[in-house]
């Protein structure tokens, strides 16, 4: 009987560790599986790089004619040419817009010459500007009708800022000049600074 009760307990201590080890090894397993989870979950969580594509670069326009502010004005790519009137504050009373190409594209370097009424239509296309020297100027004579104030001082001898601004609103206030000889009426332009730049300048 002895024998018996030592061979039951013996029997007992073995299922005993059994069943420990197989609660470790189990517990191991579930450690292991949590903590692959978080890892999991990060992978899952990173989202793939998406490559960025490229802004299209600023260009630049000049905005000459009738308009109330000509200058080089900063667009973005693809603008059109109403966009570019509008930054230059608009057309001015005495423009003519009614052949104007307002929704056609911009190019970096052109300009947008806004006509006078009276103009012909062949002064409201778009023109690409030729660069001499690093500085962008228009070839032929000037047109004292659709200069701007920059072009006026740059490109006619004697007319300076001042007197340019003048040309400007003389022409905003009256209309386009009907002749070369007209410039005269501007205050500052007598017949010495007429003489100097007669043959530069044109009204078509």
């Amino acid at each position: 009987m002895l024998d018996m009760d030592k061979r039951w307990l013996a029997a007992g201590v073995v299922i005993l560790l059994l069943v420990f080890f197989a609660g470790l090894k189990y517990g191991e397993k579930r450690v292991s599986h949590t903590l692959a989870e978080p890892a999991a979950s990060e992978a899952l969580l990173q989202e793939p790089e998406i490559e960025q594509e490229e802004k299209p670069g600023p260009i630049k326009v000049y905005v000459t004619g009738a308009v109330q502010n000509p200058g080089v004005y900063r667009l973005e790519e693809g603008a059109r040419v109403y966009e570019a009137v509008e930054m230059a504050g608009g057309p001015v009373n005495a423009a003519d817009v009614r052949n104007l190409q307002m929704a056609k594209k911009l190019e970096d370097e052109g300009s947008v010459d806004v006509p006078f009424q009276g103009e012909s239509a062949t002064s409201v296309a778009i023109a690409q500007t030729a660069t001499v020297g690093g500085t962008q100027q228009a070839s032929g004579l000037v047109n004292i009708n659709t200069a701007s104030v920059q072009e006026l001082d740059q490109r006619l001898d004697g007319i300076g800022p001042a007197l340019a601004e003048r040309i400007v609103a003389y022409r905003q206030s009256n209309g386009p000049f009907q002749s070369i000889e007209q410039i005269k009426d501007v205050s500052g332009i007598g017949e010495k600074k007429f003489a100097a730049i007669r043959d530069v300048i044109t009204v078509r």
